[in-house]
């Protein structure tokens, strides 16, 4: 679950060096009996209030994201609802529906996680597998197996516990946030075992409806079984992994830029040694599940294959409130808005090992934050090309998370402060668009065949294209 993570970090770290309780995403509850409590329905009213005016009060175009209309129809609908008292992760399964329409993938209410973390302490299992969404459904996205019991990758999920998959998923994304339902839908599937504790209190037994090479079959679950990853797919969980397609082509998947930056730039060294090694021609770099995380590592990425100075994004906008306007307020007050240029130029690798061949970064709807700073730093800066589907966030994005506790649940928030420009300053409102698109096929995705690479394969397997990947 390193990617859910990832994506929480993702603006916290996002051009930003500063510190503070605003900043800790996960901290424990100052009253760990809250979670055992019922909340009285007045109470969890003026959360509701409190959640949508602190959203209002940092983020710095509330108006040109949210659907305002639909938000406060919602607030009013949720608190005629809300007549008798209730726990924190009652209360979530209500007020987490807001999240949605705030339309923005770094403004959102976080599942009570403490609740969830004690029921670990205690045994519990959520979900075990991770998946993968398409336009053809949702799929497993790695072989598994306990014992002699084995869930193939490329199974196509149909029911959990009696409901539909595409009911979780349609229901689900309205409990987080996201430009797009294709952004939030592609978060619900990183999130998959948190919300459905979450919103359904689905943990430790599943039974799973699944169609595997055409012939559906069921699977049942309990907490006594440890489903595992197969061996030869024991890298699952790396940050950064390489190796080699074909002769001429490498393939670096970077699943998450939340990675420590010196430990990064240790795998980074290691990789691009390999590739020098390799003397490959073509570099295929994989963030299709990068949810982003730290810029740091973001811009060392590009460093190696930079062919001239380059900076991430061209301006930068912040709405200041009390917590990030500065040691004594030096910012400027609370609620102003500060519009800034970037003008940090990075400088390309100078190491041997900086890679001079061919580029194409291969991108996906759950690719964010970081990973759509990066995948806009190679378009704008041309140092290759990007194949795959367009991101399910825009290539203008929100940044630095700040947090905040709700004052009687202590539900905790997460809401973006700024506002960035991609490197070529273009300020239009879309999605990052793939250089060459490529779609689902269902066949594919049943044999767990990566269709994207297999055409960015025969994409480079010509000399034409592969002169054309300037």
């Amino acid at each position: 679950m390193k990617a859910v993570v990832s994506l929480l970090f993702s603006t916290i770290l996002l051009l930003s060096g500063c510190t503070g309780a605003h900043l800790d995403i996960f901290p424990e509850l100052e009253n760990p009996a809250l979670m055992q409590q019922k909340i009285a329905p007045e109470l969890l009213h003026q959360d509701i209030d409190a959640l949508v005016a602190g959203v209002k009060l940092r983020h710095p175009d509330f108006a040109g994201y949210a659907d305002e209309v639909g938000l406060y129809q919602q607030v009013a609908t949720l608190k005629a609802s809300i007549n008798t008292p209730m726990t924190r992760v009652e209360f979530f399964r209500h007020i987490g529906q807001l999240s949605h329409l705030f339309q923005d993938g770094h403004s959102f209410l976080i599942w009570p996680y403490q609740e969830l973390n004690a029921l670990r302490e205690q045994g519990s299992k959520p979900f075990p597998f991770l998946v993968k969404l398409s336009s053809n459904g949702v799929f497993v996205a790695k072989h598994y197996q306990y014992q002699n019991q084995q869930l193939p990758a490329g199974s196509q999920l149909i029911s959990i516990n009696g409901v539909a998959v595409t009911d979780i998923f349609t229901n689900a994304q309205r409990y987080v946030g996201g430009e797009t339902a294709l952004l939030r839908q592609a978060f619900v599937a990183e999130r998959l075992p948190f919300l459905l504790w979450a919103v359904y209190g689905f943990i430790d037994k599943f039974d799973i409806e699944y169609n595997y090479q055409g012939k559906t079959q069921r699977l049942l679950i309990d907490n006594q079984q440890s489903w595992q990853v197969t061996a030869k797919e024991d890298n699952a969980n790396a940050d950064l992994t390489y190796r080699r397609l074909d002769d001429a082509t490498g393939y670096l998947e970077v699943t998450s830029f939340d990675v420590e930056p010196d430990a990064f730039s240790d795998q980074l060294k290691a990789a691009f040694s390999q590739i020098a090694k390799d003397n490959v021609r073509a570099l295929v770099i994989d963030i299709r599940h990068n949810t982003g995380g730290n810029t740091d590592t973001a811009t060392e990425l590009a460093s190696y294959i930079a062919d001239k100075p380059f900076r991430l994004v061209s301006q930068m906008t912040e709405k200041l409130n009390a917590d990030n306007r500065g040691l004594f307020g030096y910012k400027g007050d609370i609620g102003e808005i500060i519009n800034s240029e970037w003008h940090d130029y990075v400088k390309p690798n100078a190491s041997a090992n900086h890679f001079k061949g061919k580029v194409i970064v291969l991108i996906g709807p759950v690719s964010y934050s970081a990973a759509i700073v990066f995948a806009t730093t190679v378009q704008d800066n041309q140092f290759g090309l990007l194949a795959g589907k367009a991101t399910g966030g825009f290539a203008n994005q929100s940044a630095q998370g700040n947090l905040f506790n709700l004052p009687h649940s202590q539900l905790r928030a997460y809401v973006a402060t700024r506002l960035l420009v991609r490197p070529s300053g273009n300020t239009s409102v879309s999605a990052v668009i793939p250089d060459l698109p490529v779609a689902d096929k269902l066949q594919d995705q049943q044999n767990a065949i990566d269709t994207t690479l297999q055409q960015v394969l025969q994409h480079l397997g010509t000399a034409d294209n592969h002169d054309k990947l300037q």
